[in-house]
């Protein structure tokens, strides 16, 4: 074949997917949603991997690679109502003191909420105080296809629980 009818073969192929990947007269809905998480003491697990740490009592392990940190949270509505579960597993992917501010990780996590699941994703700098962001890379019930971001948030230096806020769009036919 010559480069001329390569190039119009992939052409063709190209408006042919274009074609069929059309949205199918769906339209995304916009949904935020807000919630204060809710953690105690047996809420949270580090899975200390070689090079295994050993803090004094009290002090923060020393994180290495594939480490793993493990925690649920209620998730509490404006109106102090316990409507679902926020559970998350985070595998640290590098490091280099081994506190928690200067590793990264890559995290995966479920909110479960009365009308449905979301799954989440975090990558990069996801420990520490302030601010993290994320994916939300799917859903199920009534968040069925559910694309888009969230914020976890608290406040440096406090033990204020994180106040968590997800920017939805989800598919509706």
């Amino acid at each position: 074949m010559t480069h001329r009818v390569l190039v119009a073969a992939a052409a063709v192929l190209l408006a042919t997917l274009v074609a069929g990947c059309g949205d199918g007269g769906a339209t995304l809905g916009k949904q935020t949603l807000s919630f204060t998480e809710k953690q105690n003491d047996d809420s949270f697990s580090f899975a200390d991997n070689p090079p295994k740490s050993s803090p004094s009592k009290g002090d923060e392990p020393k994180l290495s690679n594939g480490d793993q940190i493990t925690f649920t949270a209620d998730l509490i509505d404006g109106s102090g109502k316990d409507v679902g579960d926020l559970d998350a597993t985070c595998t640290v992917t590098a490091t280099t003191t081994g506190s928690f501010d200067d590793s990264s990780a890559q995290c995966i996590g479920t909110a479960a909420l009365p009308s449905g699941t979301l799954t989440l994703t975090v990558g990069g700098k996801a420990f520490g105080a302030g601010t993290t962001r994320g994916a939300i890379v799917g859903g199920t019930g009534d968040y069925a296809g559910a694309i888009g971001s969230f914020t976890s948030s608290d406040e440096t230096g406090t033990d204020k629980p994180s106040k968590d806020t997800f920017q939805l769009f989800i598919p509706h036919q």
